[in-house]
């Protein structure tokens, strides 16, 4: 074998210790930076941290999100808390993917994931959203599907099932064909499944016990993506000319840069100019933060400007990688700078990703349905029921074209799961009882 060099050249993007330092900015709460910054003083003698007084009391307007005169400990960001799917995705997504290309499609198959852990999402779907060809994202889909734990971005509970088998080691070829005929498992047909697999029932059962011990749901183990109870980061408020969007700035720590004079010693000086140039670095991070965020809130703001005229029902389908392109900014960007964030607004103190929607196409010439408008639909729909003879799922379809949404069956069926609303018949049975 001839054994030959060559170079190659190519381009990467390297992330320096500040560019990471400025992200985890970003990411923070307001009481988490202040708690940063407050140990950053205590090491660099130029920098002077005031952090507010009763910076965790509640907020001055009234909300109906949270009760009023709860004491500043009710407010402070709740610890030992499992992280959300999301999160515990995206810390995953920075360390398995560098090449940007590659990371902005992962992060897009991310937003597509449901509290399951399922992909929410066609594959078609997700590509286009992320500009790439559909045989592209497949390839950053079986990365991601190595992730831990086993079973997250399937597209299917048997494909579920089979990615936990397969990081076990167990997925034999008999295990893999009872995956690909759970109806007749769910029927309890293990003769037939015993033929298929061209097996003894006995050992039917055996695998059956095992599949029984996997999870159908992996992302049922982290904490749903709720924001910790904490006072608000934004607060949007009609004006004269629409809504206006501000920072609630009582709440951030104030920051002080020193301009000690030199000692004469040239080390002493030396270390005094590097301490200096680190509180300039903080201080101009920290207005980063903030106009990242403000930017971000303005652009979720005059895009869902209906959604709190009207309430759910008139959310818009909108994604993170629409505003990060809106704003020329990354994505992940944007994942941090709304992670963890509440708005106050007149419908309440909520956090600031509920503005965003994702997008269900429709079967025919309609425009792109919002989700979250969608769930919010069959809701109504069901709440104004009459419960001596609820709405079944043909029914809610049939009201919902009429309010001008169209809906497959299946899909109000997912809908009303996701509510935790019951079938109609346990709808039924439990206006009987009552």
């Amino acid at each position: 074998m001839d054994m030959m060099q060559f170079q190659r050249q190519t381009t990467q993007l390297a992330m320096t210790q500040r560019m990471q330092e400025s992200l985890r900015i970003l990411q923070m709460s307001n009481a988490d930076l202040a708690d940063y910054l407050t140990a950053q003083a205590l090491e660099n003698p130029c920098l002077e941290v005031r952090v507010p007084e009763g910076a965790s009391v509640a907020p001055a307007l009234p909300s109906r999100g949270i009760q009023a005169g709860l004491d500043r400990d009710a407010f402070a960001t709740v610890e030992g808390q499992p992280p959300s799917l999301l999160a515990h995705v995206e810390a995953q997504i920075d360390l398995a993917f560098f090449d940007p290309g590659d990371r902005r499609t992962a992060l897009a198959f991310a937003e597509a994931l449901e509290p399951s852990g399922w992909l929410g999402q066609p594959v078609s779907e997700v590509a286009a959203a992320a500009e790439v060809e559909e045989e592209e994202a497949l390839v950053i889909l079986e990365r991601l599907q190595a992730l831990e734990p086993a079973g997250l971005f399937a597209r299917s509970l048997a494909e579920c099932l089979a990615l936990q088998l397969e990081d076990l080691g167990l997925l034999t070829w008999e295990l893999r064909t009872m995956l690909d005929h759970l109806p007749l498992l769910a029927e309890g047909r293990i003769a037939d499944l015993a033929r298929r697999c061209d097996c003894e029932p006995e050992h039917i059962r055996e695998n059956l016990a095992l599949i029984r011990s996997l999870s159908p749901k992996p992302g049922e183990a982290f904490a749903a993506d709720r924001t910790p109870i904490q006072p608000p980061d934004v607060r949007v408020l009609r004006g004269p000319e629409g809504w206006e969007v501000e920072l609630t700035r009582a709440q951030l720590p104030r920051i002080r840069v020193s301009e000690a004079g030199d000692t004469g010693d040239r080390q002493a000086d030396a270390w005094l100019a590097r301490a200096r140039s680190q509180a300039r670095w903080l201080e101009r991070a920290v207005e980063r933060r903030q106009a990242t965020l403000l930017r971000t809130a303005v652009c979720l703001v005059r895009h869902q400007a209906d959604f709190l005229d009207q309430g759910p029902r008139a959310l818009r389908p909108l994604s993170m990688e629409e505003v990060a392109l809106e704003l020329d900014l990354h994505p992940s960007t944007i994942s941090r700078a709304t992670a963890t964030r509440l708005i106050e607004t007149p419908r309440g103190l909520i956090p600031l990703r509920a503005f965003f929607s994702r997008s269900v196409s429709s079967d025919g010439p309609e425009a792109p349905q919002s989700q979250d408008a969608l769930m919010a639909l069959v809701r109504e729909i069901i709440a104004r029921e009459d419960r001596t003879k609820p709405f079944s799922d043909d029914a809610i379809v049939k009201q919902a074209k009429l309010a001008g949404a169209v809906l497959a069956r299946r899909t109000v069926t997912k809908y009303r799961e996701t509510l935790g609303i019951p079938s109609s018949y346990d709808r039924k049975r439990a206006a009987a009882a009552a």
